[in-house]
């Protein structure tokens, strides 16, 4: 059985097209990744900047001071990260007292876009939490101490 010139084919050529588009879902599907991760950093910062300034906090400041302080700077700090301080909420969770365990959480909505063969478009919630303790051997603080 001999080949016919005819029958001879660049499969290269057939299979390009399926290349490129795999190629680009991709390129896509990491750009997405990448949007999520970026934004977990950005949530992480935040929550850790709000809670280390609630803790920091001098004495004689009042816990809805703290708070306010806290936030503001939570929201800063992921703005310097490149999302917008107001579009990451940041809640709180604690005393301002001394040994208090204080814990700050830190959410942002990430936006998903379609990609073609794999999914609809959709929201992912980012969130990330950081604890500090409030310093027992502070001045001007209510508490005892720690137990």
């Amino acid at each position: 059985m001999t080949r016919e010139r005819r029958d001879r084919g660049v499969v290269g050529f057939e299979m390009l097209p399926l290349l490129v588009l795999v190629f680009t879902v991709g390129i896509l599907l990491f750009a997405q990744i990448w949007a999520v991760l970026d934004t977990k950093l950005a949530t992480a910062a935040g929550s850790r900047e709000a809670a280390r300034t609630f803790v920091e906090q001098p004495a004689g400041t009042s816990a809805a001071a703290a708070r306010a302080a806290a936030v503001s700077a939570g929201q800063r700090a992921a703005a310097a990260h490149g999302r917008p301080g107001t579009s990451v909420g940041i809640a709180e969770g604690g005393r301002f007292e001394r040994c208090a365990v204080v814990t700050f959480v830190a959410t942002h909505e990430v936006e998903l876009f379609r990609l073609p063969l794999v999914g609809a478009p959709g929201s992912i919630t980012v969130r990330s939490t950081h604890s500090e303790v409030v310093d027992p051997f502070r001045d001007g603080l209510e508490g005892t101490g720690c137990e």
